[in-house]
């Protein structure tokens, strides 16, 4: 089973995500989606998830078919493709009136017609053929896609009622579900599945208030229904399913421009039914029911109401699924340890590689979890640092020059010692003299060697900068101190058995 998170979380901007997608990654999610509604677009936050995980599959949920032309669509998608070595999931919809008219003033005419004909048009430039269409919304002459991914990127259709189901059970890879209850899904899959002999990839965006406050959950969710199911296509969604009759007070008062009469008509029942709520181990058990009535790809769409969304894709995720589940071995710190270890990503990478043929598959997932490794601690380091205002590097810097026995270095020695550049050495104690943390001398005995010495506020920030990195353990949190000293001695051998002229050389640039 696949497992999606959707981003991006609610007050965040792009640029501070790398934590969440480092926590989604820990957690067990396979799946990082996107929406385009009047936020970020689609394709920028999946961009920057690629370049730091390449194994994660990415999937737009949803691209409106109207507001890219379908060449510029294909450029997109196939563009992301080629940013990554996972499968990039194209969810394509008509997306609702009020997005495509209102905000881009693009006419909404024919939405079945316009999502057959895009995604028609990307399956043949997908497939790398020069494309000639000419549809009632759109005329396409000699267009010839340009790059050609790895791996093509898959198509979904977002679906509600039968019409559009069906569609995506035919023309495409399978079918997005939104705003659905867990029984809705054994009404709704059967569409996508008529006609096929593969299976469909069957993604739900499902919507996650993860807290026991039942009466702050219903007035959030309340909110989200009003917002929602009064749009056309929601509504008649929802009529199809049989909730004509449960809604039509809340629509009767929303359509006579009551919107406080509209929120109070909502049932709770209903919040109960669409929103997944409660303490973790109840909404993965929810999340559960979705997957055992036919979702391959359950997307959580998570809000925190009492505080950052990022707290929860840990609980949420899988590995704590797995855990809450998992009752034939008792959990001992050994296999604690094992199961903090392991990285999904890796162990696929490690398996296509294997099937690929290419050698020395084991060297490159221990050469990948190293990387994937550092980053995700490097990132906890750099936050840390934060509160008194170092990068890693000068942090690095300022011990160096602590632990050093006069607290003074010579610049060429402090380069070596931290693998940069001599200008990079030069660049960051100009910036350390500047705060007054360390001062330039002449060395008292080789007159071309110039000292980088610590200053008594140099000292004082050495002190602040260590109570902040060992408060979150360097990066490695409560990892017991047996299996660092183990990763210390791994890391020895490896060094030792990798030594080169042309090693040491290359290690010393990458720094």
């Amino acid at each position: 089973m696949n497992y999606g998170l959707s981003v991006p979380l609610d007050g965040r901007s792009l640029k501070d995500h790398a934590a969440v997608i480092d926590k989604a990654v820990v957690a067990g999610y396979t799946d990082v989606w996107s929406s385009e509604v009047n936020g970020s677009d689609a394709f920028t936050p999946l961009a920057l998830t690629a370049q730091r995980y390449p194994g994660l599959r990415l999937g737009t949920a949803i691209t409106p078919a109207y507001t890219r032309s379908p060449a510029l669509l294909a450029m997109s998608a196939a563009s992301l493709a080629d940013a990554t070595d996972s499968q990039v999931l194209l969810g394509v919809g008509s997306s609702s009136d009020v997005i495509v008219e209102r905000w881009n003033g693009v006419p909404f005419v024919d939405p079945y017609g316009r999502v057959r004909d895009v995604v028609t048009f990307l399956d043949r430039a997908f497939s790398g053929d020069k494309v000639d269409m000419e549809t009632p919304s759109f005329t396409i002459k000699g267009f010839r896609l340009g790059i050609t991914p790895a791996t093509r990127p898959k198509v979904l259709i977002a679906g509600l009622r039968p019409g559009m189901l069906r569609l995506a059970g035919r023309k495409a890879d399978g079918a997005i579900l939104n705003w659905l209850s867990p029984a809705d899904v054994l009404k709704v899959v059967p569409y996508v599945h008529e006609g096929r002999t593969t299976e469909p990839e069957i993604v739900a965006r499902l919507f996650v208030v993860c807290s026991d406050d039942i009466e702050r959950v219903r007035t959030h969710a309340k909110r989200a229904i009003a917002a929602y199911l009064n749009v056309d296509a929601y509504a008649k969604f929802h009529q199809w399913l049989g909730r004509g009759d449960e809604l039509a007070d809340m629509w009767g008062a929303w359509k006579a421009g009551d919107r406080k009469a509209a929120l109070a008509a909502i049932p709770d029942s209903l919040v109960d039914e669409l929103f997944i709520h409660g303490d973790a181990a109840t909404c993965r058990a929810r999340i559960q029911e979705y997957v055992d009535n036919g979702i391959t790809t359950p997307m959580l769409a998570i809000t925190n109401l009492d505080g950052d969304a990022a707290d929860l894709i840990d609980p949420l995720g899988r590995r704590s699924a797995s855990s809450a589940n998992g009752s034939a071995s008792p959990v001992t710190p050994a296999s604690r340890a094992a199961a903090r270890s392991e990285d999904d990503v890796v162990a696929q990478d490690k398996a296509r590689w294997a099937e690929l043929g290419w050698p020395s598959a084991t060297a490159m997932s221990a050469f990948m979890s190293l990387f994937r490794t550092h980053e995700r601690v490097s990132e906890v380091v750099r936050t840390a640092l934060k509160q008194p205002g170092l990068s890693i590097t000068e942090h690095s810097a300022l011990l160096h020059l602590a632990m050093a026995p006069d607290h003074s270095s010579p610049l060429g020695k402090m380069a070596e010692r931290l693998l940069i550049s001599p200008a990079r050495c030069n660049y960051v104690v100009n910036r350390l003299e500047t705060e007054n943390w360390v001062v330039r001398k002449p060395h008292p005995v080789d007159g071309r060697t110039t000292l980088a010495v610590l200053t008594d506020s140099g000292h004082a920030k050495v002190e602040e900068a260590i109570a902040a990195v060992a408060e979150i353990g360097f990066g490695f949190g409560d990892t017991r101190d047996r299996s660092l000293s183990g990763l210390v001695d791994a890391l020895a051998a490896c060094r030792q058995d990798s030594i080169s002229p042309v090693g040491e050389v290359a290690s010393v640039a990458g720094g």
